[in-house]
């Protein structure tokens, strides 16, 4: 579904499940990007906020064309891996086309440092952050503080530290009106984020990471992810199962498994985040 040139459109409620009017001052995150991998047709982690604002950049260019590139103001990043951020380097290579245009990088400073260190080097990369010049960079970037909101245009981000393989933040993403969403990024079992979901007010859906199923689960605690049987354990320890959760991140190998796996717990509560779907807060 494309966007409508008009102060309204066409998205699903996460809560119903139906179609229904939106309008602007409503959030509408497009699902660009999802998947555990980059295999056939699914595609890797992106959400597209409000046509501006990207959160993670696994799935850019693939997903946006030319005149929507050129409405992305800020890109929050959650953490290096590659299905996170593969998709910053088509677009600035794109946006250094376009002229004098530049994109803001967010994130808290581990991540940035490793992005400028590892990627952004002159050796994997061209180092965007001084491209055309320091002054005018095509890439700026913004530091922001762990659990404290800041924010960008009219939206609220702010980062949780999540256990991973490397350093990562998950984050509770709010519009103005105070209504908002949290997103688990890569992670397996943790702690903080689940006591930080406890006693946040007006979540309307949290997106977590589901990797592998039930009988992986070593393989997800090595590498850093969760199973079914993990992210139900944090919602009952936590309270949570009132709360709506999109499940991400599945490795399409076994999607149909961990959804399976869902289902027969005959929990109401959990869905399964769509490419290209939107949801509408």
């Amino acid at each position: 579904m494309g966007w409508f040139p008009f102060p309204w459109a066409l998205a699903r409620d996460p809560l119903t499940g139906r179609r229904a009017i939106t309008y602007n001052q409503v959030m509408r995150v497009k699902i660009l990007g999802c998947s555990g991998n980059l295999v056939g047709k699914y595609r890797t982690t992106s959400f597209l906020l409000d046509d501006s604002f990207l959160l993670d950049a696994g799935t850019v260019t693939e997903a946006i064309g030319r005149k929507g590139l050129r409405k992305i103001r800020h890109i929050l990043i959650s953490h290096t891996h590659m299905d996170h951020v593969k998709g910053l380097f088509p677009l600035v290579d794109e946006l250094v086309m376009m002229g004098d245009y530049s994109v803001e990088l967010v994130s808290v400073a581990p991540v940035l440092d490793i992005i400028t260190n590892n990627l952004l080097n002159n050796l994997i990369w061209p180092d965007f952050t001084v491209i055309p010049s320091v002054s005018n960079a095509v890439i700026r970037l913004k530091e922001v503080p762990l659990e404290r909101p800041t924010i960008l245009d009219r939206i609220s981000i702010t980062p949780v530290l999540m256990t991973h393989t490397v350093y990562t933040v998950g984050f509770v993403i709010r519009q103005d009106d105070g209504q908002g969403f949290m997103f688990t990024a890569d992670t397996g079992p943790t702690k903080r984020f689940w006591e930080v979901a406890e006693g946040e007010k007006d979540i309307r859906f949290i997106i977590a990471d589901v990797s592998f199923p039930n009988r992986l689960a070593d393989l997800a605690t090595l590498s850093g992810h969760m199973t079914p049987a993990m992210l139900m354990e944090k919602m009952d320890a936590h309270g949570l199962g009132d709360r709506l959760f999109y499940v991400s991140h599945m490795k399409p190998v076994f999607a149909r498994e961990i959804v399976a796996e869902f289902e027969r717990s005959g929990r109401k509560n959990i869905r399964f985040l769509k490419q290209s779907e939107i949801l509408a807060l």
